[in-house]
């Protein structure tokens, strides 16, 4: 039995949540701050800036694949028949997303991994099924069944632009289907992480997880209650139901002692207190006392394509923190994160805590950093002011811009990279690094890298495929190697890359790496980054 899905997927995949807001950055204020640049800064980097990297989201599509077990990425049970695969009925599931029974005629499919092709190889292709209870599983498009023993199937995944799904077509409800397996043949019993992801984490020096807990969409919803929390006995940590679960905590931890990387944890806007009291404590007891967590509350609350900051205009607002709705998200924002850092300080203690607030880098510093940190005592309860530096997202940013953009060869536009944004970008560092100077706190960049995304909403398809171009062309190691160093001259700390791995088929090209196994030589971003880290010039 082979059900077949539709060829285009959610919209999950596209929606990055990347939009910025409104852009307080003018000709004006920017030629003032560029015209301090170099007198200000001077020329020479002292130690260069750690790096680290932002984590890929946790599904299907992703090229990241970062556990041995691919059935922990795969989709969400959909409800259908031998006819029709989504017939819309709801499933019977456990608490762990294991299906109890199914109704007459009623099947269950899931997707394990969509177009297979942009993995270039790094998927084997033979793979171990692996389940208790009682039922039939049965394989479609691009999966093959090869071998059938008891509790125990083989298959075969071939390369190309379908899916590869496994279908549930019946299972008995006294000893249900369930603990489902999919490993690659051959590999390590135990192992939770894929051996080939490990190796490309080696050299970051922190994980910023928040994609991993919250999902890759603005509209995902993350859990924010603790009896509601993913672990690790979950069928799968993407979705159940509506909701995204994410990597467990233990899973989350379990990384960070395995690759010796400080984790970046990035609380949801409404998780109440016990959630964050309870995520704490565990992570206090099993993080390795070597290393230390970065931790932020919600991701970007300045940018209203998150749920997070109507949550936090709203919660300010009525709060009377401000009679400004702007301002209102900011203190709001200030005055739950400190919530949360002193909860976080009960369990773990402030030496092993990087308390951060987050802010949008092209915007205004009076707008955002200045109300955070003077509302109340916020100042005594931060370590790190922390801002998304990307460069060449002005390229895209609206209709107008991509009007122009578009006409641009690759040629064109890696000078316009080069000349125009990356001083851009370089001159909003310089913005916040005032305002952390200020108030005696570091700069560092919980984002960064290119941002060759068209935003606007106009269709441009030959803008994309430019884009995808100018992020695989060698001169994207160059310019990313003069904007690192323009990081450090302005004063940056840890450098937090968007992201380790992540193909280009999707908009943004946000990925040091298009596939886990990609050759350095064709991967100048990611050559670049670990350029860096490694101490060598740039090419």
């Amino acid at each position: 039995m082979a059900l077949s899905l539709p060829s285009t997927l959610p919209l999950q995949q596209i929606d990055r949540g990347k939009l910025r807001g409104k852009q307080y950055f003018r000709s004006g204020v920017l030629l003032a701050i560029l015209s301090i640049i170099t007198a200000s800064w001077g020329e020479k980097i002292g130690d260069r800036p750690p790096i680290g990297t932002n984590l890929n989201g946790l599904s299907y599509w992703s090229t990241e694949l970062p556990f041995r077990d691919i059935f922990k990425t795969s989709g969400d049970w959909v409800s259908g028949t031998e006819e029709n695969w989504n017939d819309g009925r709801k499933l019977n599931l456990d608490e762990q997303g294991w299906i109890r029974s199914l109704e007459p005629g009623q099947v269950a499919l899931t997707v394990l991994l969509a177009h297979t092709s942009k993995f270039h190889g790094t998927l084997v292709r033979r793979y171990v099924v692996e389940y208790d209870g009682t039922g039939t599983l049965e394989y479609g498009e691009l999966a093959r069944l090869v071998e059938h023993k008891d509790h125990r199937d083989v298959i075969e995944i071939e390369v190309g632009e379908d899916n590869a799904t496994m279908t549930l077509t019946s299972t008995d409800p006294r000893d249900y289907l369930r603990n489902i397996r999919v490993t690659p043949e051959g590999s390590a019993p135990g192992e939770i992480f894929n051996p080939v992801f490990l190796q490309k984490l080696k050299g970051y020096r922190a994980l910023r997880l928040g994609i991993w807990m919250g999902g890759e969409s603005a509209e995902d919803r993350p859990v924010a209650r603790w009896n509601e929390r993913s672990t690790p006995q979950e069928a799968r940590w993407t979705f159940k139901g509506r909701a995204f679960m994410g990597a467990p905590v233990e899973i989350m931890v379990a990384l960070a002692n395995r690759i010796q990387a400080d984790p970046w944890f990035t609380l949801p806007y409404n998780a109440d207190d016990e959630f964050m009291r309870r995520f704490a404590e565990l992570v206090t007891k099993t993080l390795d006392p070597k290393l230390k967590v970065y931790l932020e509350y919600d991701n970007e609350v300045w940018n209203d394509n998150y749920q997070g900051t109507a949550y936090a205009r709203e919660q300010g607002l009525a709060l009377g923190l401000s009679h400004d709705p702007q301002e209102a998200v900011m203190r709001f924002y200030a005055k739950r994160a400190v919530e949360m850092f002193s909860i976080w300080e009960k369990a773990l203690g402030k030496n092993r805590l990087v308390r951060l607030l987050s802010f949008q880098s092209d915007g205004d510093p009076e707008f955002s950093d200045e109300i955070a940190l003077s509302y109340g005592d916020t100042r005594k309860h931060v370590d790190a002011l922390s801002i998304g530096p990307y460069f060449g997202t002005e390229l895209a940013a609206d209709a107008e811009a991509v009007a122009r953009t578009r006409k641009m060869n690759l040629n064109e536009l890696m000078r316009a990279l080069e000349k125009t944004c990356l001083p851009y970008a370089k001159a909003q560092m310089l913005a916040h690094a005032a305002v952390a100077r200020k108030y005696g706190l570091p700069m560092i960049a919980y984002e960064g890298g290119q941002h060759l995304w068209n935003m606007s909403g106009v269709e441009a398809p030959e803008l994309d495929a430019l884009f995808t171009a100018a992020n695989r062309d060698p001169r994207m190691g160059a310019l990313y190697s003069r904007y690192l160093k323009d990081w450090a001259e302005a004063g940056g700390g840890l450098f937090m890359h968007e992201l380790d791995c992540a193909s280009f088929q999707f908009p943004g090209n946000w990925g040091a790496l298009e596939y886990l196994t990609q050759p350095r030589a064709k991967a100048p971003k990611y050559d670049a980054l670990m350029r860096f880290i490694e101490g060598k010039e740039a090419r």
